[in-house]
């Protein structure tokens, strides 16, 4: 894998991670208006995935190419 290829794969992950962002926000704050106790639980799921997108892990083979 080429360090563009790499730099690409975490661009896209984080730009996919900010772009889910204001979805992930609003499904909080009506998931807790409706259900209040069970809709953060249901909000979990998706604030967890943001989380992991935005920090975007490197794969293997990129952390030798880009440290």
């Amino acid at each position: 894998m080429s360090k563009i290829k790499c730099a690409a794969e975490k661009t896209t992950l984080k730009t996919l991670g900010l772009m889910l962002s204001p979805f992930v926000l609003f499904f909080v704050v009506v998931a807790n208006i409706v259900l209040p106790v069970v809709g953060f639980f249901l909000a979990l799921p998706l604030i967890i995935l943001n989380v992991l997108l935005v920090s975007a892990p490197k794969s293997k083979t990129c952390e030798l190419l880009l440290p």
